[in-house]
């Protein structure tokens, strides 16, 4: 499993069981993040989020320009003929 540090992503279970054993590892801080479950920030303003909400349905978004090629430009003075 130390000759390949992925295979961990395979295996959560063993991470985990591997921490519970190690000392060090079981003496640091485990706390739980969920950013996605807090509560959406609302807008203050009903007519601000009304306006937003207009903006968003009548915006037209166009694809990305084709990159335009860079100019051939010769890295030495003299001339090779």
């Amino acid at each position: 499993m130390a000759a390949n540090p992925f295979e961990l992503m395979m295996d959560p279970e063993r991470v985990r069981q591997t921490i519970a054993k190690s000392e060090s590892l079981s003496k640091l801080s485990q706390r739980q993040c969920h950013p996605l479950d807090r509560a959406v920030i609302r807008s203050a303003s009903a007519e601000l989020a009304a306006y937003d909400a207009k903006i968003d349905r009548t915006t037209i978004y166009l694809p990305p320009e084709d990159p335009k090629p860079a100019p051939i430009v010769r890295a030495y003075a003299e001339p090779l003929n």
